[in-house]
C-alpha cells in the first residue's frame, strides 16, 4: 500500500540531501524512493547517462507536455590540495565568495559527509579593525580547512580531489508561513513534481505527459539539453523553478514585482526565454480559468524549458517567489508552494495550449 507523505515532508527530505552539479545521483535515489512510496509505477521511470530522471504519466503515446525541475544546487568542488593541507575550491554555479568566508561547510566523500570550514582571517590580527575596507574575496581565494596539515592528512580523512562541498543543510520554519533552507532553488520544484506525480495517479493528465528532474542546470541547462533532444515531440514545456524576488530589505527593488505570499508566478521573460504576448495572454487566461491569478515578472538567469524552443514547443516557467537567492537562508512561502501544486494539477487536466 502506498504511504502518505506530506508536501512539507517531501520537501524537507529533498533539501537535506546534498547534490551539487554532477552529484545529483544522491537526490535522484531519494526522488525514486519518494515516488515508489506514493504508489507510482516505477516501471514508468527512466534515466539517462547524464543522470536525468523522468516519469511517463497519463495516456500512452508520444509525450506532448513536459514539466521539468532541476536537481542540482550550487556548491564547490576541491580542485587542489596545498602542502599545508588546505584545499582550494572551484565554484559550481553562481556563488558569492563573500557568503562562504568563515562558514561551516560539509565535504561530501564516497564514505559520507565530513565537517570543515572555509577559513576566515582572524579578526584581532588583521587590518580590518578600522584600517581600511575589507578585501572582497574572489572564488579562487577561498581556502577549505578540513583539519589536516598535509596532503597525506587530508587523504587519511578520506577527502580527495573533486569531492563536493556545500553548506550544512537545515529545514526551518520561520514565522507562520516561511520555509528557510539552502537549496530551495530548486528543491521546491522537485518536491512539486513529486507531489504532482502522486496526484496524477488519481487524476490522470489529458495528454501524454513527462515529469522530469534534470541535472546540471546551474552550469548552463546541460541536463535539459539532453532531455530536449530526447523529447522533441513535446508541444508544451514548463520549467518549475524559482522566481528570484527583490523584496528583501537589502535587495534591488527593480525585482520586487513578484512577491512572496501572493501565489504562483509566470516568468514572462528571463535571460533565455521571452514568452510572446499572445502566448502570455493565453497562459494567464488559462490560469485564471483554473482559479489562479498569476504574478508576472522578469528575472536574470535562464530556465530549463528554454532549450526546447528549437522544437517549436511553447516554453515557459512557473515558479514562486524566492528570497535571498543562492544563500544559505533562501526563503519561500509554503502557501505559495501549495498553490503552485494545485495549479500544476489543474493545468495537466487540460490539453496543451
Amino acid at each position: 500500500m502506498a504511504q502518505q507523505h506530506s508536501l512539507a515532508g517531501i520537501l524537507e527530505e529533498l533539501i537535506l540531501t546534498a547534490a551539487v552539479s554532477g552529484s545529483e545521483h544522491r537526490l535522484r535515489t531519494v526522488i525514486e524512493q519518494q515516488l515508489a512510496e506514493l504508489g507510482v509505477d516505477t516501471g514508468r521511470l527512466e534515466h539517462d547517462r547524464m543522470g536525468n530522471l523522468w516519469l511517463h504519466c497519463g495516456p500512452q503515446g508520444e509525450p506532448q507536455r513536459l514539466l521539468v525541475a532541476h536537481m542540482d544546487e550550487i556548491g564547490w568542488r576541491i580542485s587542489s590540495i596545498r602542502p599545508d593541507g588546505c584545499c582550494q575550491l572551484t565554484p559550481l554555479g553562481g556563488n558569492d565568495a563573500q557568503l562562504y568566508e568563515g562558514t561551516r561547510v560539509h565535504v561530501h566523500t564516497e564514505q559520507g559527509s565530513l565537517p570543515a570550514a572555509i577559513a576566515p582571517v582572524s579578526l584581532h590580527i588583521t587590518d580590518r579593525q578600522g584600517l581600511g575596507p575589507k578585501h572582497r574575496l574572489g572564488p579562487s581565494e577561498l581556502l577549505l580547512d578540513v583539519g589536516a596539515d598535509s596532503p597525506e592528512g587530508v587523504a587519511q580523512l578520506g577527502i580527495g580531489l573533486l569531492d563536493s562541498v556545500t553548506w550544512p543543510k537545515t529545514f526551518e520554519r520561520v514565522g507562520t508561513d516561511w520555509i528557510q533552507a539552502r537549496s530551495l532553488d530548486d528543491r521546491f520544484g522537485c518536491a512539486a513534481l513529486v507531489e504532482l506525480a502522486g496526484r496524477l495517479l488519481r487524476t490522470p493528465p489529458e495528454v501524454p505527459t513527462v515529469l522530469a528532474w534534470a541535472v546540471q542546470e546551474e552550469l548552463g541547462l546541460r541536463g535539459a539539453r539532453a532531455l530536449a533532444s530526447r523529447f522533441s515531440s513535446c508541444r508544451e514545456v514548463i520549467a518549475i523553478d524559482s522566481m528570484t524576488t527583490g523584496t528583501g530589505p537589502r535587495d534591488n527593488r527593480q525585482f520586487h514585482a513578484v512577491r512572496p505570499g501572493s501565489g504562483p508566478a509566470l516568468r514572462c521573460f528571463d535571460s533565455t526565454v521571452i514568452v510572446g504576448e499572445p502566448d502570455r495572454k493565453a497562459i494567464i487566461e488559462r490560469a485564471a480559468g483554473l482559479g489562479q491569478q498569476l504574478q508576472l515578472g522578469f528575472m536574470p538567469g535562464g530556465n530549463d524549458a528554454s532549450v526546447f524552443q528549437d522544437g517549436n514547443a511553447l516554453c515557459f516557467a512557473f515558479g514562486i517567489a524566492l528570497q535571498y537567492s543562492h544563500s544559505m537562508v533562501e526563503r519561500i512561502r509554503f502557501s505559495d508552494l501549495e498553490a503552485l501544486c494545485d495549479l500544476l494539477t489543474d493545468w495537466c487536466a487540460g490539453d496543451c495550449l
